[in-house]
């Protein structure tokens, strides 16, 4: 008996161990399943939503929000460059979207809803950029202890019903940067860094849709014979 209540606790606790390690669920509170990707913040999909009919996008700026404290740590950032950092990072983000959504296609920008239209609701998060103040001149050289960080998400809506479709989300520094790695920081080095996390971003997007419009849709489940 008590060689069986040993076995039973040690089986509670296994139990009890697996499910506080379990995975987060992969299905969002607003209904999008989680599919493979290569990034470690995750694609969703609504499950029922088609993308074939997409060949237009109209882009909604993206709302930026900094990391908390940002502007109480840089007293030295006034309002007129706090407003032109903000300006700077959307026109930054509209230009690599466009770069890999048009330019190398094979989407358009639309003005207005249609049936063929996607609505991309972009959002970046937690913005931390460390030395915001950095002067350019090569004579003056400011060094931080690593890259900007953000969170970029974005909301995938058909533009002519406004239902979610999808959800993309990808987070930032990338790996190429080690630990504590020191790098140089100025105003070409953070819209640099900007650039590649907003393209990343992007990319991962349109290879998102690409897979989406490549997959042929599940036949109806049929009754089995009686």
């Amino acid at each position: 008996m008590r060689h069986l209540a040993s076995t039973f606790v040690l089986a509670l606790g296994l139990v009890t161990g697996c499910a506080a390690d379990r995975p987060p669920e992969e299905t969002t509170a607003d209904g999008l399943m989680r599919v493979p990707s290569r990034s470690v913040g995750g694609v969703y999909r609504a499950p029922d939503a088609s993308f074939l009919q997409y060949r237009r996008i109209i882009l909604e700026p993206p709302s930026i929000g900094f990391v908390k404290d940002w502007r109480e740590n840089h007293p030295e950032v006034s309002d007129a460059e706090f407003n032109r950092i903000r300006a700077e990072s959307v026109k930054l983000f509209r230009d690599e979207f466009a770069h890999e959504f048009v330019k190398r296609g094979p989407f358009t920008f639309a003005e207005d809803p249609a049936p063929d239209v996607l609505l991309v609701i972009p959002t970046i998060e937690d913005l931390n950029i460390m030395a915001p103040d950095a002067p350019d001149a090569a004579s003056t050289r400011t060094y931080t202890s690593g890259p900007l960080t953000m969170k970029i998400s974005g909301d995938l809506r058909d533009a002519l019903t406004g239902k979610i479709v999808g959800r993309v989300i990808t987070y930032e520094p990338p790996e190429r940067y080690a630990f504590n790695e020191m790098r140089i920081a100025n105003r070409v080095t953070n819209a640099h860094e900007q650039r590649l996390a907003f393209a990343k971003w992007s990319r991962l997007v349109r290879e998102a849709l690409n897979v989406a419009k490549a997959e042929r849709p599940r036949p109806p489940a049929t009754a089995a014979p009686q």
